[in-house]
């Protein structure tokens, strides 16, 4: 079967079929693919069989894999491959169950070089619920009115691994991971390296406050930036399937994991991320 393209959503996510990733990709196949993602924010890749090796092997075609931040969720042979199980718990902290990206987030800008992609594979998939959802930061910045797009231009924002503003319990990380996290400052709006197209840059569970603002001034405006990127109109919902590899560029989107699934099913999930670079 060759490969094949299908849109997902009305303004982003599109499915690919028709490639086994266990065999290399022609270039051809691999450069749609690339194109896919770069257009269209999230791409699913259907109907995947691979083993740890293999997965990691595959992703590699995306970019460089980058080292998960908690040693305590790593595959164990393979450290790229975090495991997102809905069996998780907060072993370091209160051994409460933990849902892991829960609020809305762009995964890793707690780090001063975020990850660029987001890789996960579906492993065991329950019955019903656990989707996750999805927000396109590109048509948020672009739908802003020009004086809010003008005020905002020269923002940078503190975000931090363990912040005052976040909506979720986070996982406690080993003394020596949090050491090696210190804050970040970001833009508020981002320029994608490849695209060169304008977005809001934002994670709500990681945000500490506009830089130079008081509290209750950069509450008030992060606050109004996230329901507005957030609402309906510019979100994905993603169904998964057993198989599915879904992927996601952070730096134009944000997810969010829904932990919705029937009680005493499994959810399993590997996720990979891939370097990236210096937010401008």
């Amino acid at each position: 079967m060759a490969l094949s393209l299908e849109k997902l959503g009305t303004g982003m996510a599109i499915a690919a079929e028709g490639v086994d990733l266990n065999a290399p990709l022609a270039p051809e196949e691999s450069g749609a693919l690339r194109r896919a993602l770069l257009d269209n924010l999230v791409l699913c890749i259907r109907g995947q069989s691979l083993e740890p090796a293999a997965y990691l092997a595959a992703m590699r075609g995306f970019g460089r894999p980058a080292a998960q931040t908690r040693s305590d969720s790593r595959h164990p042979a393979i450290a790229e491959i975090m495991i997102l199980s809905s069996e998780d718990r907060d072993e370091r902290g209160d051994g409460k169950r933990l849902v892991v990206g829960a609020h809305w987030h762009s995964d890793d800008s707690y780090k001063r070089v975020p990850c660029s992609l987001t890789m996960l594979y579906g492993v065991e998939i329950p019955s019903s619920g656990g989707d996750t959802q999805f927000t396109n930061m590109y048509a948020a910045y672009e739908d802003l009115p020009a004086a809010t797009q003008a005020r905002i231009a020269d923002l940078r924002v503190v975000h931090k691994y363990d912040s005052p503003r976040k909506g979720t319990r986070i996982a406690t990380l080993r003394p020596e991971e949090a050491a090696e996290l210190p804050d970040a400052v970001h833009p508020l709006v981002r320029t994608h390296p490849e695209t060169g197209r304008k977005a809001l840059y934002m994670n709500p569970n990681r945000m500490a406050g506009v830089v130079g603002w008081e509290r209750a001034e950069s509450d008030a405006l992060l606050d109004a930036l996230i329901a507005h990127a957030t609402e309906e109109r510019y979100q994905y919902r993603h169904r998964w399937r057993r198989g599915d590899i879904v992927i996601w560029d952070n730096r134009c989107t944000m997810h969010k994991a829904n932990a919705d699934y029937p009680e005493g099913e499994r959810r399993l999930m590997h996720r990979i991320i891939v370097e990236g670079t210096v937010p401008v």
